[in-house]
């Protein structure tokens, strides 16, 4: 049987070592993680911590020129 197409093969461990690379090695990485929460108590801590988090990617991010 003839296959025409050609397929990309999706190596999953490639990106999971990437991720590896980027947590143990933060002066090297270009990318920055952290650590979110899913439930919150109330609304306003929601919103309290949506704020801290958006000023952390402000003051994280930098703009090349």
């Amino acid at each position: 049987m003839k296959v025409n197409r050609i397929s990309k093969v999706y190596r999953p461990m490639r990106e999971f070592g990437k991720l590896l690379k980027d947590l143990f090695n933060p002066k090297k990485s270009t990318h920055f993680w952290i650590r979110v929460t899913k439930e919150f108590h109330t609304r306003e801590e929601r919103e309290e911590f949506i704020y801290a988090t958006l000023e952390l990617l402000d003051n994280e991010t930098k703009v090349k020129a």
